[in-house]
């Protein structure tokens, strides 16, 4: 019986799509949420002269850009990680568990160029 090492790396590498397919999705709906939360939000701002149709259209385009950007943010509302914890199939959780760290290694040796140090609060 032969085993396939690349069968293993195949299978990892599939997951690891289908996990940021549902990372994607959950960023989504954060991202409809957070949209829905600012525009009833200014919605709420009381205003002497009505907003023109330009003004609003504006304001709709920059609380889309606003809403996106903080749910892609990595402290977001905290929506995404909710969702994922309701949709994500349990061998896929595992795996979001274990991949977490090692991006946040990654982002640290990008950020200050020091990957040493990186690996020395890996190993602590």
């Amino acid at each position: 019986m032969k085993i396939n090492p690349q069968a293993n790396v195949d299978q990892a590498t599939t997951a690891k799509k289908i996990l940021k397919q549902y990372e994607d999705v959950a960023e989504g709906m954060e991202a409809n949420f957070t949209n829905h939360m600012l525009s009833e939000m200014r919605k709420a701002v009381n205003k002497e002269t009505p907003d023109s149709a330009a003004t609003d259209y504006y304001n709709s385009l920059m609380d889309d850009e606003h809403s996106k950007m903080m749910a892609g943010s990595k402290n977001g509302l905290g929506v995404k990680g909710m969702i994922l914890d309701q949709i994500l199939p349990q061998h896929l959780k595992q795996l979001r568990n274990q991949v977490a760290p090692q991006q946040q290694i990654a982002k640290y040796e990008s950020v200050s160029g020091r990957a040493d140090s990186a690996k020395e609060i890996s190993h602590e």
